[in-house]
């Protein structure tokens, strides 16, 4: 991740005080109109590898269309790309809390928009892994209130219900010290079950079958802890047979197979 740090000190942007340096990334900053923009800047996030130059390419065209509500939420999301791409803490900080800054500014602009409550709910949960207990809490009840406004906007996204799926696994699984500070300060305990997880998850595979290798993993999570080994190892199988190409594949396929070990005993 050496290139990443060229971006921290070149590319800068008013949320980031600490690195004075402007300029843009490529000199010879190809002219772009919105549309073509973004389209190009969303094809390129298709692959891990286009990723980056996805950021870089948006990065470059920040001062001209910072403005622009469909430019600000899918750098919100790039930020959130360089987040996960990083094996640096304190890159991957860097980056989260650039991330929240700029989706924090997309939802006070476009509080009806989506996207921007998607993007801004992920880089709370990634600001949040480096947060104490108490935060961690705070920006969790965030992470909550802002998917629930992105599926009230997007109810057909998939990826959504798959964030639900994981938040409502996680909070089924907090334990009694978590939810009471949880209560303390929000007033009420977080609750969740692994059913609630579940549905979330299978509305994910009735919206896009065969989404994700995790959404897979997380539907034979789920029956393992209902006792339904059966279907446990239904959605082991399916994950097997989705290919690898992300990080996130890579890990979810490496906990499958143990997964899968463990039930064949």
């Amino acid at each position: 991740m050496g290139k990443c740090l060229r971006y921290i000190t070149a590319n800068t942007d008013t949320e980031e005080q600490s690195f004075p340096v402007s300029k843009a990334f490529n000199t010879h900053i190809e002219e772009l109109n919105l549309d073509v923009l973004l389209q190009k800047a969303d094809n390129l996030r298709m692959n891990e590898c286009g990723k980056m130059e996805s950021f870089e390419l948006l990065c470059d065209h920040k001062e001209k269309f910072r403005d622009e509500i469909e430019f600000t939420w899918r750098l919100t999301r790039a930020y959130g790309d360089m987040y996960e791409l990083s094996t640096n803490a304190q890159e991957k900080k860097h980056f989260a809390n650039i991330g929240k800054t700029l989706g924090e500014r997309a939802i006070t602009r476009a509080p009806t928009n989506g996207h921007c409550h998607l993007w801004y709910a992920v880089l709370c949960g990634y600001v949040s892994e480096f947060e104490g207990l108490q935060n961690k809490i705070n920006y969790g009840h965030r992470f909550k209130e802002h998917l629930d406004k992105a599926i009230q906007f997007l109810p057909e996204e998939p990826f959504l219900y798959y964030l639900k799926g994981r938040y409502c696994y996680t909070v089924s699984k907090l334990s009694w010290i978590e939810k009471k500070m949880a209560a303390t300060l929000f007033g009420k305990i977080p609750s969740s079950t692994v059913e609630e997880a579940l549905q979330n998850f299978l509305k994910v595979e009735e919206l896009h079958p065969g989404f994700s290798k995790s959404n897979y993993l997380y539907l034979a999570k789920c029956y393992i802890d209902l006792e339904q080994a059966d279907n446990a190892v239904k959605f082991c199988n399916l994950a097997v047979l989705l290919p690898c190409v992300t990080k996130e594949d890579k890990d979810a396929q490496k906990e499958v197979k143990k997964i899968s070990t463990s039930l064949k005993r």
